[in-house]
C-alpha cells in the first residue's frame, strides 16, 4: 500500500469511529423538546422550564430550562431521569423573571377548551421526549 492510501484509510476509519462516538453520546444525553404557541401563533423568546411540581408552595424547583426560538421551538438539553412538569413563561420584557403584571404562563397538557386544567407530567427515562407542547398562555391578573 502506498503512503497516501494508508493515510486515506486512517482518515476514513477515524471518521467512522467519531460518527459512532457522536451517536453514542447523543443516545446518552436525554433531551426534552417541543413548541410554545398561543392562539395558534408561535411564541418567540419564551422561557421554558422543567419543574418538579405545579403548586407555588412547592417552590417550583427548577430542574432545567431553555428559551424558544423564532418559531416557538425549544430543546432542553441533558435532562436527568425523573418526573417533571413543563412550564412556559412569555417573558414580554426579556428580564428572565416572571412579572405578574405583564408576563403570561402556561403548562404542558392544559386544554381549557376540553376543560382539562391539570398539567400533564412528563416522565423522562432513557430516551428523548419530543412534542412536549404548550398551546395556551394565561395572565395571572
Amino acid at each position: 500500500m502506498t503512503r497516501s492510501t494508508v493515510t486515506i484509510l486512517l482518515i476514513l476509519s477515524f471518521g467512522l469511529m467519531s460518527c459512532d462516538l457522536e451517536e453514542k453520546i447523543d443516545e446518552a444525553i436525554i433531551d426534552v423538546s417541543g413548541k410554545v404557541t398561543h392562539d395558534g401563533s408561535a411564541v418567540s423568546g419564551a422561557v421554558v422550564l422543567l419543574v418538579e411540581g405545579t403548586d407555588v408552595s412547592d417552590g417550583l424547583s427548577l430542574a432545567n430550562g431553555s428559551i424558544t426560538d423564532n418559531s416557538g421551538k425549544f430543546t432542553i438539553l441533558d435532562v436527568q431521569e425523573g418526573v417533571y412538569y413543563l412550564l412556559a413563561i412569555d417573558d414580554t420584557n426579556g428580564n428572565l423573571e416572571f412579572d405578574e403584571d405583564t408576563d403570561r404562563l402556561g403548562f404542558h397538557g392544559i386544554n381549557p377548551e376540553g376543560l382539562d386544567l391539570d398539567p400533564d407530567p412528563i416522565t423522562v427515562s432513557d430516551s428523548d421526549v419530543e412534542n412536549v407542547d404548550v398551546t395556551s398562555l394565561y395572565s395571572l391578573n
